[in-house]
């Protein structure tokens, strides 16, 4: 008996496996592996080439007859995996999880609103515990995300919005773990993912990667190529309202303030012009309230010895709610750049290092640690209170300098 990709084989004729793939919105890959049996489709991805190949239902009839007894043949397998072990051992995650995916080609396909939930989920744990604890899930939602897709014909704009959210999230956990490297491979994979989820969600990657490039002191130009990305049109956004951050924070640190204080003026014009789900948002990565942009200031007037530089360190830790520890923590790090600019080195790095013991307290992150080297790097070159506080940075940070 003809098999279902011997079928659609036949059918297919003299037309192209991507002129198929366009009539019925999948992706030539996924034509090309349902000819060759290697994957199982849907029903609705059936009826979908049934139509573009004007099969009359002969592919659909074809799918109900081998459906039914190739995947209860999976499934007696997968059962075998999963009760394979001791009588009353728990289940083997791998076996649970095949069975799982069985179960959503059965029910046409995995759940849009789930993946959007695991994503919305993931960006409020993210930046709230320590860097580490996320990356495991993390990346085995990420896993688990594409593995689904493969029964996602095409690549519509919802599922690639999930995909780019996951991994830009993935990259920013790895980053705060101090796992620069690893980071960076992911950062561009978010990239690449984001070309098909809209150009809001490219800004927003764009943008995220420029701020964590500055604290991985990767070069300036790069981090300026990002924001600019970011920054592409004059819409108000939360990508823009970053990237400003970003640019303000580089061109600082190249020396030219008046750009730098420019961007950070224009930054509080676009925050004003941010929605209220936006701005009210204290709590997820997705999120720009007030004590964000009042942080941004904080940073960029601490590192160029502005006159208002203790005013907005001052703004900004009264902005946040009692009870939050890191991000003030930062704050008492900009404070000490300033005390120590000011020639008071020994009161400074003591400030700093009570701001570490408190960051520690709290989940350290990679970011706390970059804050402390550039409170460092405002002591005079070789004072001898800067060498213990080095070791204390490096020890803390898993020796990064």
């Amino acid at each position: 008996m003809e098999s279902f990709g011997e079928a659609l084989r036949r059918l297919r004729g003299d037309l192209s496996i991507r002129g198929l793939a366009r009539r019925a919105n999948c992706s030539p890959s996924y034509i090309s592996a349902l000819e060759f049996g290697k994957n199982i489709p849907s029903s609705q991805v059936v009826a979908a080439i049934d139509a573009a190949l004007g099969a009359g239902g002969e592919l659909i009839e074809l799918h109900d007859m081998e459906v039914g007894p190739t995947e209860r043949r999976e499934a007696l397998g997968l059962i075998g995996i999963v009760l394979g072990g001791a009588s009353g051992a728990l289940p083997a995650a791998d076996g649970l999880e095949r069975i799982r995916m069985l179960v959503e080609r059965r029910l046409g396909g995995p759940d849009l609103a789930f993946w959007e939930e695991v994503a919305w989920e993931h960006s409020h744990g993210v930046g709230a515990h320590p860097a580490t604890d996320g990356i495991g899930r993390l990346s085995a939602d990420v896993l688990a995300l594409e593995t689904a897709l493969t029964h996602v014909p095409g690549n519509p704009l919802p599922w690639a919005r999930v995909r780019t959210r996951l991994l830009y999230l993935l990259a920013y956990a790895l980053a705060g773990a101090g796992r620069e490297h690893e980071s960076r491979h992911w950062w561009a994979a978010a990239r690449r993912a984001a070309v098909s989820a809209g150009d809001d969600m490219r800004a927003f990657v764009s943008a995220q990667e420029a701020i964590q490039a500055l604290y991985e002191k990767r070069p300036l130009p790069l981090v300026l190529s990002r924001a600019a990305e970011a920054l592409a049109g004059d819409r108000p956004s939360l990508a823009r309202a970053r990237a400003l951050g970003a640019r303000a924070h580089a061109r600082a640190l190249m020396g030219d303030l008046p750009a730098a204080y420019a961007d950070l003026d224009e930054q509080a014009r676009v925050f004003d012009r941010l929605p209220a789900e936006v701005t009210g948002d204290a709590v997820s990565a997705e999120g720009w309230p007030v004590t964000r942009l009042l942080h941004s200031r904080s940073l960029v007037f601490s590192l160029t010895g502005h006159p208002g530089a203790i005013r907005a360190q001052a703004e900004a830790i009264t902005a946040y709610p009692p009870g939050t520890v890191r991000p003030v923590a930062q704050i008492r790090l900009h404070e000490a750049m300033s005390i120590v600019r000011a020639g008071e080195v020994e009161a400074g790095l003591a400030h700093a290092e009570k701001a570490l013991t408190v960051a520690q307290s709290a989940g350290y992150s990679c970011f706390v640690g970059q804050l402390a080297t550039m409170v460092a790097d405002q002591a005079p070159a070789g004072h001898e209170a800067l060498l213990s506080f080095r070791d204390r940075v490096a020890g803390l940070r898993g020796g990064i300098t």
